[in-house]
């Protein structure tokens, strides 16, 4: 008797202490508008941020998180031409809980992202982004504007973009789609690839140890520049006409370089210790211009 009385004693005591777990994880929602600023400046611990158009000329912020509140507070200060966003925690300890903003803004708002682990997303905007995230992913969708961008570890993803992007992953990967505009594109070590591009004036696209894939490049006399350093860099015209001025470079022995077209000028340097061959050729008019260079990995046009 004095055994089940104890067993049903511990029961209790865990529904209780399961019920007080999930209160504290709960869900939790604030909604609030503001009046049109220049600027939104969002400072976040480990929150995910998605930016939006509005429905009207007003800014709409809705944060939902399950952080404690006993050791959270959000902040949503305003001056007179800029609105701040900050997440903010007693104590170091920020596990346990997530939270996530939604951002409604009306067009050519500037906005200034920082987060620690968060995601950023932005949707449907003309809008200027600077934004920083320590492990979190970002991802623009029919966005137009100047974005300076960078995660340490997450990807990068865009589609449907127009504008001067500058987007940079310590070891994610980096794709883009379906876009207009000049880039600087850059991945320590994951890849770098580009589809169904147009590019105005210039397009740079970089990898440290990934491999760099350009496929469908369009614009008019452009300069195309891709690099990597260990792995392959990919040319891919996917049956375009292939026109233009065409250089290849690759270290000798350890680097290889491939094309269709037979080249025009061939020679061989020396920079930093290493032996490089360089290759060459002119088809048609002299533009768009490719460069595409590998350190020991294969430097490619694929027609």
């Amino acid at each position: 008797m004095k055994n089940k009385k104890w067993s049903m004693m511990l029961a209790s005591c865990l529904v209780l202490m399961l019920a007080v777990n999930l209160s504290a994880w709960a869900e939790k929602e604030i909604n609030k508008v503001f009046e049109p600023k220049d600027k939104i400046k969002v400072k976040l611990a480990i929150g995910s941020c998605v930016i939006e158009k509005s429905a009207d000329a007003k800014i709409h912020v809705r944060l939902v998180y399950s952080y404690d509140d006993d050791r959270f507070t959000p902040v949503f200060a305003e001056k007179s031409s800029t609105l701040t966003l900050e997440e903010r925690f007693r104590g170091h300890d920020h596990n346990g809980g997530q939270g996530e903003w939604t951002i409604s803004v009306p067009g050519k708002t500037e906005v200034e992202f920082n987060s620690g682990t968060g995601n950023l997303s932005v949707q449907g905007l003309t809008i200027e982004v600077d934004g920083n995230t320590g492990t979190g992913d970002i991802e623009l969708t029919d966005v137009k504007g100047g974005l300076d961008l960078n995660t340490g570890t997450g990807n990068i993803e865009m589609a449907n973009c127009d504008g001067d992007f500058d987007v940079n992953s310590g070891t994610g990967n980096v794709t883009i789609k379906d876009t207009k505009g000049t880039f600087d594109a850059n991945s320590g070590t994951g890849d770098v690839e580009a589809f169904n591009i147009t590019i105005v004036d210039e397009g740079d696209f970089n990898s440290g140890t990934g491999d760099v894939q350009i496929t469908q490049p369009k614009g008019e006399a452009y300069d195309l520049e891709m690099n990597s350093g260990t792995g392959d860099a990919v040319l891919v015209m996917k049956g375009a006409p292939i026109e233009g001025y065409f250089e290849f470079t690759a270290q000798v022995r350890r680097g290889k370089i491939v094309s269709p077209v037979k080249f025009d000028k061939e020679e061989e340097y020396e920079d930093n210790d290493h032996n490089y061959m360089r290759k060459s050729f002119t088809k048609g008019k002299g533009t768009p211009r490719f460069y595409i260079s590998t350190g020991t990995g294969t430097a490619e046009l694929e027609q």
